[in-house]
């Protein structure tokens, strides 16, 4: 019988004879793809042994298309026997198998797997079709079946092998891998340059160096030394596991060289930090006259980037425009990326500007908006992000965490929504941990704690970064006992604390003066091995200090090895809060001797502690050489430190005209700073003015009532006192009361002016009563002129 028809080879497997009418039937899983194939009588019948002819031209085929290769348009055109096969009708199944491999195709590599074993190829043919076979099903990562092939082969040559090791590692395997790395020796089967490149890989799969130098060996005795594919693999192998030394002596040792081991050194000496000796083999490769690719250039951008040196990078880039591959997209996104990390937006949106602004990839759009959210430049970066939705260019992952941190540093809390909106319609919120959390940070970050919790709560998987944004946001929010109880809850659930829960958890006790379990973090701080992290050390030095625990403060502060401005103006600050006014400046005058430049926060600390002290020559010079001797701009905290600086001193013209002066407009802090010293010194004139500055912009602000208010009643003016509490009434404005607190065995306990909610008021008020007593027998006399009337 003789079948002319027309059909996919892999269909030609689960075709099947209807003896009734004489027709065979070919199905393939895709609808279009059906056939039926008239039975020709033939004078030479045998039984079960069949030919099929096959024309091209007699069937219409779908063109399938999968990771931008044809796949199932591959004709068979030839004479299929059987019972036999010829070299040509071998290799069109390895090209088959070929195309199942890279597209992934298992049902098609089971069915040439059926076939191949129902057909009698001989055992050759058979071998090598195996083995393209096993290779396959490694690469569609069904490696069960391939591993079950394997061990049913009754022939094996060092192709099988290789095949195996190679698929262990790219599923997994890695344990896998060596044990047939070791039998394929013990079965006596000599490795090639494959074999070796294959497990060398596998030492790198296992971060095994030793294994690494054992299979170097190997390669030295068998006489592969010289082999450029092998010494390419082995110096990649070593600078992946950390053997830079090595990697570059196997370098330098090799006789021959290509682009490809060029490109190893590069990258290797890259990923172990060696970024200059990078650029340098760049550069020597350049001189050399060997041509560049784009993992060449990719590489050494990566190590430039690093060292965030333009000059370098301007080279990089004119050998890019040498090779014309400026508009190359992966090439370019590096370019940018480069350029951006060594601070240089211009050049980066020069680059963006000239080859990728209507490119409808994504990644050089990601590339520039992180570079301005990298540089601060958040308003760009939004902006961009509009004109690449203009440019109906696909946002991804990358571009969602760039965006939402831009969005955290512009504080822009409209579009954040806007564009949490967009990614819950494109569902990335669902697959990507990282986009939940960089939303959480900006909504913590533009101040909405609601918003953090909710995308916290609707998280269905959490890491460590997931707790620590809600931490810090609770933290940073004031919200200081919901950060402690969402860092008890964190450490319930088994999460391991990392330097910034820990940090962010301290901040909430200083501020709580939780003194007890502050000091439960710092033990906890020695038991997860984070005790030479300077950020923690920090806010370690920081707790102690507002805890009132100022000697354990300076203990912390003394082991630190490396103490940087954060730590210093952590023990600065201590000082001052506690009254230790020349301890302060004389740490300040060591830290500046050690070269350490002072922050903003510094000299906040310092003109504190001038404040405080009284110090007003001192506090001024330190203020007027913000700018000139450490090149910091003041901000409004500072401006406020030095009217109450001159206010407490009783300079309060001094205090005024300073404000009058000031190269910005004073807030609500400033006036509030004049305001009190008006106060204290009984002058309700200058009360006056500076209440109605404050109230001209926060009409609801109580203390400005309650301060000018007592204000009068302190220089006598009772009648305008009453007056401006009656105002206060009428305009609805409330003052919050003022509480004290103290924390016992973990728990605070809070307590306001004629308290009658504490559970054990009585006790605390017969105390009260008893340490009254005490004193006026011991002849004490209240002075009442600092009693401020609450209004109620």
């Amino acid at each position: 019988m003789i079948l002319i028809a027309s059909m996919h080879p892999i269909s030609l497997i689960n075709c099947h004879f209807s003896a009734k009418r004489g027709i065979l039937e070919a199905n393939h899983s895709c609808p279009a793809f059906r056939c039926q194939l008239h039975t020709i009588p033939s004078s030479n019948r045998v039984r079960d042994k069949h030919v099929v002819v096959i024309s091209r031209s007699q069937l219409s085929l779908p063109n399938t298309k999968r990771n931008n290769g044809v796949v199932c348009n591959k004709m068979l055109e030839t004479s299929v026997s059987y019972e036999a096969s010829n070299k040509a009708q071998v290799q069109k199944l390895v090209d088959l198998l070929h195309v199942c491999a890279e597209e992934e195709l298992l049902d098609e590599t089971k069915t040439i797997h059926g076939y191949i074993l129902k057909s009698n190829f001989s055992d050759n043919n058979l071998l090598l079709l195996l083995n393209h076979v096993s290779h396959a099903y490694s690469k569609c990562s069904d490696f069960s079946s391939c591993q079950v092939l394997f061990d049913k082969m009754l022939q094996k040559n060092v192709f099988s092998w290789t095949v195996m090791i190679v698929g262990s590692i790219e599923n997994g395997f890695f344990y896998n891998g060596f044990k047939y790395f070791r039998e394929m020796l013990d079965y006596g089967m000599l490795p090639d340059g494959f074999a070796y490149s294959a497990a060398l890989r596998l030492c790198v799969a296992l971060v095994s160096l030793e294994l690494g130098k054992m299979v170097h060996a190997q390669i030295v005795v068998r006489g592969f030394s010289s082999n450029v594919i092998i010494n390419t693999s082995l110096l990649n192998m070593y600078a992946k596991l950390g053997n830079v030394e090595d990697s570059s002596l196997v370098f330098n040792s090799m006789s021959e060289r290509n682009a490809v081991s060029w490109n190893a050194i590069i990258s290797g000496l890259t990923a172990n930090g060696l970024h200059l000796e990078a650029f340098n083999r760049f550069i020597e490769m350049k001189n050399k006259g060997f041509s560049q690719d784009v993992y060449t250039l990719v590489g050494v951008m990566k190590a430039v980037r690093s060292l965030g040196d333009i000059g370098k990078g301007k080279v990089i880039h004119s050998c890019v425009s040498e090779l014309d591959m400026d508009s190359n997209v992966v090439v370019g996104t590096a370019l940018i990326d480069m350029y951006a990390e060594c601070g240089a937006l211009c050049e980066a949106k020069t680059v963006f500007d000239s080859n990728f602004s209507n490119c409808g990839v994504n990644m050089p759009w990601n590339a520039m908006i992180s570079g301005y959210t990298r540089c601060r430049c958040s308003q760009e970066a939004l902006q961009l992000y509009v004109n690449m939705c203009k440019k109906n260019v696909r946002s991804d992952i990358y571009t969602y965490c760039s965006l939402f941190d831009a969005i955290a540093e512009s504080k822009c809390s409209k579009f954040l929504m806007e564009v949490h909106a967009a990614v819950l319609k494109s569902e990335y919120d669902n697959i990507s941990l990282s986009v939940q959390n960089a939303i959480a940070d900006a909504y913590a970050k533009c101040g909405s704690l609601e918003g953090v919790r909710k995308i916290f709560d609707r998280m269905e998987q959490r890491d460590i970064v997931s707790w620590t944004t809600l931490v810090t946001a609770y933290s940073q929010g004031s919200q200081w006992e919901a950060a402690i109880a969402v860092f008890s809850q964190m450490r319930e659930e088994g999460f391991a604390v990392n330097q910034y829960t820990l940090a962010s958890t301290l901040v909430a006790c200083a501020s709580l003066c939780y003194l007890e379990y502050g000091r439960q973090l710092h033990g906890l701080q020695y038991k997860t091995g984070l005790q030479n992290e300077s950020y923690i050390e920090s806010a370690l030095v920081d707790m102690y200090g507002k805890c009132g625990s100022i000697t354990e403060a300076e203990k912390v502060f003394g082991c630190i090895s490396n103490a940087d401005a954060v730590s210093w103006t952590a023990m600065i600050s201590g000082y001052a809060q506690h009254g230790s006014v020349f301890c302060a400046l004389e740490l300040f005058k060591k830290m500046e001797q050690l070269g350490i430049k002072p922050t903003a926060v510094t000299l906040l600390s310092i003109l504190f502690a001038c404040s405080h002290g009284g110090l007003v020559k001192e506090g001024l010079h330190f203020f007027w050489s913000m700018g000139k001797r450490y090149n910091l701009v003041p901000e409004m905290q500072h401006y406020a430190c030095v009217v109450d600086l001159l206010g407490r001193v009783g300079l309060l013209i001094e205090a005024f005209e300073f404000i009058r002066k000031m190269p910005v407009e004073p807030d609500e802090m400033v006036w509030q700073s004049l305001l009190s010293a008006c106060r204290i010194h009984r002058d309700s004139e200058l009360g006056e003015i500076a209440a109605k500055k404050i109230l001209s912009v926060c009409p609801q602000y109580s203390a400005a009532y309650v301060l000018l208010s007592n204000t009068y009643m302190e220089t006598g003016n009772f009648r305008e006192g009453i007056d401006l509490r009656n105002v206060m009434k009428k305009q609805g404005v409330k003052k919050e009361p003022g509480f004290s607190w103290i924390t016992i065995n973990g728990k605070a306990h809070k307590f306001y002016a004629s308290d009658q909610e504490h559970p054990e008021k009585k006790s605390i008020y017969l105390m009260l009563e008893e340490l009254r007593v005490d004193m006026k027998a011991l002849g004490y006399k209240p002075d009442f002129r600092s009693v401020l009337t609450s209004g109620d």
